[in-house]
């Protein structure tokens, strides 16, 4: 039997004092602001003005019932997970246990405090600042943390998501609270505390499943375990000891199932699979198939890709941060919508970013549904860790059972050990001059981390950190392309031109990004119209790194004219953003299969903020998204001039090999086409071929339109259309274009675009309405029609007058 314990309890001070309700699985700030004793933290400047939340204690209560018939004879258990951080659990008045990890499930044996009808819980949390800083006064000697990104000192000695202390995307927000479902449980002799499921497939398609699965026990006793997938069981006896608990191993064979694929390389098959034994069970969707992250080395250094189920698998996708600042908006419907965002983008990659959570089972079940790999980081970041025993048997627990925790999932493709850590060694002072002592250090902590992880999965690759260059290599992965995962910040930390990702050829490029202003609809949710400008206080309260206003402008100048309002700097900040990014992806994607994977970052926003995001806070895709929908589609172009030659080349992530039609038009800015050429190719499964090269004429009075289609089709697919301009954008006296839009009245959201003159970079929107039209950021010439849906996240539809479009040349008027 199992009590619910969420719901409504009662938020109280360190004095007593009831605030009021407190919805758990949820926050203390979100109580608060509910009962109206602060602001919402992540609009305006509000942020500054509650710092005081995070450093006092703060207790929730709550009374529940439990009847007589449910205790007789009963082990009862009380059931706690995302615990935030610091916490003493009281039943009754009786202290049951202590928390002081987020990252690990406490199970209490509250047997002897539950008394028949009504009871009393209350967890008292206390502020996690001051136990950081305690624990650093502590160590043998200092351990650096991450001051470029946290403003709270010491969150690295703690278990605690290190972006609580703020990031250079995030706010400073020390939450506490109880993020996971609280149940009190009743068994009979024993429980499950563990069930993985795991696989092994043989030559012939027949794969054999395995349930390992752990039992504590309350008593010595014979259990029996029954472990069902699909149509299949197997059923097994187990001798239990209090002391010890119990394990058994139960294994079935399948012949020739159906298999689980990653995101456009198949379907998503998931089998029921079911662990039980009396009075507890353990339900999970599997899906069979093989991962292999494959690191060998050939002749130009060391590869890295996944192959799955035999084949290689060019990743693409985005880095994933926490899906909100307040745990209390973090439901399964916003992390569902997310993903499936990333999935709609053509994604089929995750990187769950080692400074935020473990997260919810509800992420990984929708990455399994979904078809969205995930590259897990553990949850250490940017900052250097203790070695010493305590911390390392911490860290121990906490990766044990997370891998067990995780590892029935297909949609893990790997362990990594940490984010950026192994580079850090080189970012603070007091590590750079005993290099020596910090390496040690650091080796300690990831073989730890290494150790749990390979007792925990046989079937997963462990990567040491990222970026890396394999195991026991230090050396510098942001430069370093030959082998290994590479973070490459150079176009935004050093203010490089983005014609510069043309100089590097990573095997796996697991971070790299460029920041852009929110939607407009975001902004005018946390900023008031006397703050819409680059420099306002609010504005530059929202931006998180340091200089990334003046880098946004900075490039601005650069490659496009200012702006004449700041609507359209802001349309600029997301076109610049995308097309930083889409240079990167699409050259990287053409020189498969040397380069194998590109995780831009990142995917979303914990609160409205100007960041990396292609997604804001609101859900709202930004210019980036749509662009990505297009670089990240299973068959594109690829282009880029070279000299005097335009070099086209034809992406195919497909598994069989398809005939490719590529036209390249030169066409002035007045829309007539000045030349044409047209080329094939056949483009093998899972590889890039250059289609060929063509002149390029240097200018200002003309640019390029490559569209394409398969061999066979007689349309040209819009959706692969790619526009080259031989120039700079601000080079270019673009031509002021007309759009006309037309409704369809049986067909309510849907509009028809066109434009007497050739319209760059078409963005429609429908201010005061929540949700996204299913295209944008495309070159409308003359004599062309593109339609475009409104999907709306309401039901609310935007009529006629409700849409207006913008381009690239509005931005100057």
């Amino acid at each position: 039997m199992t009590l619910s314990l969420a719901g409504p309890w009662i938020l109280h001070s360190a004095l007593g004092e009831a605030i009021g309700p407190a919805s758990i699985p949820g926050d203390v700030h979100s109580a608060l602001l509910a009962a109206g004793r602060i602001p919402d933290p992540l609009i305006r400047r509000n942020e500054a003005d509650i710092q005081w939340v995070g450093n006092a204690e703060w207790e929730i209560r709550r009374r529940f019932t439990v009847e007589p018939a449910a205790m007789a004879g009963k082990w009862a258990v009380l059931d706690l997970d995302f615990v935030d951080t610091f916490a003493t659990v009281t039943v009754n008045g009786f202290a049951v246990g202590t928390c002081e990890s987020a990252f690990l499930r406490y199970r209490f044996d509250v047997t002897g405090a539950l008394r028949p009808g009504e009871n009393d819980i209350a967890i008292r949390f206390r502020p996690a600042e001051a136990e950081g800083h305690a624990r650093a006064a502590r160590q043998p000697f200092p351990i650096p943390w991450s001051a470029s990104n946290n403003r709270i000192a010491d969150l690295n000695m703690i278990r605690k998501p290190q972006c609580h202390a703020g990031w250079d995307w995030g706010p400073c927000i020390m939450v506490a609270g109880i993020y996971g479902e609280p149940r009190l449980r009743f068994f009979d002799n024993a429980r499950i505390e563990h069930a993985v499921i795991r696989q092994e497939h043989d030559a012939d398609g027949h794969v054999a499943i395995t349930a390992d699965v752990e039992l504590a026990a309350i008593r010595n006793a014979t259990i029996p375990v029954t472990f069902t997938f699909g149509k299949e069981t197997v059923s097994a006896e187990v001798e239990v000891t209090r002391a010890q608990g119990g394990a058994a191993t139960l294994s079935l064979t399948l012949y020739r199932p159906e298999l689980w694929w990653p995101a456009g390389q198949g379907k998503q098959v998931l089998h029921d699979a079911t662990v039980s034994i009396p009075g507890d069970r353990v339900e999970r969707k599997v899906g069979l198939r093989t991962v292999e992250l494959v690191a060998e080395p050939d002749d130009a250094g060391v590869s890295m890709f996944f192959r799955v189920n035999g084949r290689d698998i060019f990743a693409k996708g985005a880095n994933w941060i926490p899906a909100d600042a307040l745990p209390s908006r973090i439901t399964p419907e916003r992390i569902r919508r997310l993903l499936a965002e990333a999935a709609a983008a053509n994604m089929n990659m995750i990187r769950v970013w080692g400074g935020g959570f473990y997260e919810f089972d509800a992420f990984y079940d929708a990455c399994d549904e979904l078809g969205l790999m995930v590259w897990q980081d553990m949850m250490f970041a940017c900052s250097q860790y203790p070695s010493t025993p305590d911390f390392l048997a911490e860290v121990d627990a906490e990766v044990r059972y997370q891998v067990k925790r995780l590892a029935s999932h297909a949609s893990i493709a790997l362990w990594c050990g940490d984010n950026e850590i192994i580079g850090s060694l080189n970012w603070f002072e007091i590590s750079r001059r005993n290099r020596d002592r910090y390496l040690v250090n650091y080796d300690r902590f990831n073989r730890v981390i290494e150790a749990a992880v390979l007792d925990s999965d046989r079937e997963r690759r462990f990567w040491p950190s990222s970026p890396s260059a394999g195991a026991l290599d230090y050396g510098d992965a942001w430069h370093n392309d030959a082998k290994g995962d590479m973070h490459f910040w150079s176009v935004w930390h050093e203010g490089k031109d983005f014609e510069h990702y043309y100089d590097v050829r990573p095997r796996f490029c697991s971070e790299f990004g460029f920041q852009s202003f929110p939607t407009m609809a975001a902004i005018r949710r946390f900023a008031e119209p006397a703050q819409w400008n680059v420099t306002s206080p609010v504005m530059e309260f929202h931006q998180r790194d340091r200089a990334g206003n003046s880098k946004i402008l900075e490039t601005m100048t650069r490659y496009f004219r200012m702006a004449t309002g700041f609507e359209g700097f802001v349309y600029l900040s997301q076109l610049q953003q995308a097309l930083a990014i889409e240079t990167a992806v699409r050259y990287w994607r053409s020189l498969k299969p040397h380069s194998m994977g590109a995780l831009y970052w990142q995917l979303n926003d914990v609160w409205p903020a100007v960041s990396w995001s292609s997604l804001d806070y609101y859900l709202a895709w930004k210019t980036l998204h749509y662009h990505a929908r297009r670089f990240y589609a299973p068959v594109a172009l690829a282009a880029r001039i070279e000299g005097e030659r335009l070099v086209v080349s034809g992406l195919s992530d497909l598994a069989s090999p398809i005939g490719l039609v590529a036209r390249i038009q030169r066409v002035a800015l007045d829309g007539r086409v000045l030349a044409e050429e047209t080329v094939e190719a056949e483009l093998p499964p899972d590889r890039a071929v250059e289609m060929g090269t063509f002149p390029a004429e240097a200018g200002d009075e003309h640019f390029y339109v490559l569209d394409a289609r398969r061999r066979g089709e007689l349309a040209y697919d819009p959706n692969l259309r790619l526009v080259v301009l031989p120039d700079k954008p601000k080079r270019f006296d673009l031509p002021l274009a007309t759009l006309a839009i037309e409704a369809f009245p049986k067909r309510p959201g849907t509009f028809a675009l066109s434009s007497d003159r050739p319209a760059f970079y078409v963005k429609p929107e429908a201010a005061g309405f929540n949700g996204a039209f299913d295209d944008a950021s495309f070159l409308l010439l003359p004599g062309e029609k593109r339609t475009v849906t409104f999907r709306s996240y309401d039901g609310r539809i935007p009529g006629l007058d409700d849409v207006s479009v913008l381009h690239l040349a509005d931005t100057y008027r």
